[in-house]
């Protein structure tokens, strides 16, 4: 009973979030959130998706060259939280899979982007949006997952700034986060 209270409230809370930002992007964001996706868009995400990976493949052999670690204080309290049992499972990763790039995609480049900066202002806004993106990942002060999650947030918010489209951006942090989630889901099955 414990457990179903707790994922009513997990995904309560995940959809008053939700609601909230899109009630604000709609208000604020200066793109229409009913866009669908283009081709262009896809590619988009997908081809900065792949330079992401690429960069954060130099940034991981760099953290364990110098810090000797593989992976971040986020990182690891989703893989314990994974490991709990097979409900926090199946939550945690429709949460991270689903949930939150569409609720972070919302807060980090859509409402943040379209309304605190002006339609011309082109760099400071992918930086910006970045660095929080990047300060909020990584709890904890490692220069490397810091530099990881900002240039995530990066590529993300570059993208939403050619595109013009969320959707974009939801859909390269879903295919983050689904391919990120795939070595722990083979973990917890292996077990």
């Amino acid at each position: 009973m414990k457990n179903i209270l707790a994922s009513v409230a997990y995904f309560a809370i995940y959809g008053v979030l939700i609601w909230l930002s899109i009630a604000c992007y709609k208000k604020y964001g200066r793109h229409s959130i009913n866009q669908k996706l283009r081709p262009y868009d896809f590619k988009m995400a997908i081809m900065f998706y792949g330079i992401s990976i690429i960069l954060e493949m130099v940034l991981s052999v760099l953290n364990m060259v110098i810090y000797n670690k593989t992976t971040s204080s986020n990182q690891q309290a989703i893989n314990e939280m994974l490991n709990r049992n097979h409900l926090t499972l199946i939550l945690m990763l429709f949460g991270l899979i689903i949930l939150s790039p569409i609720l972070e995609e919302l807060v980090f480049r859509g409402i943040l982007m379209d309304s605190v900066f002006q339609p011309g202002a082109k760099w400071l806004p992918i930086v910006i949006s970045g660095a929080l993106f990047g300060l909020a990942h990584s709890p904890g002060f490692n220069i490397f997952f810091i530099l990881t999650y900002f240039e995530m947030g990066f590529f993300m918010a570059y993208v939403y700034r050619k595109t013009g489209n969320i959707k974009a951006n939801i859909t390269m942090h879903m295919l983050n986060n689904l391919i990120s989630s795939i070595g722990i889901i083979q973990i917890m099955f292996q077990k």
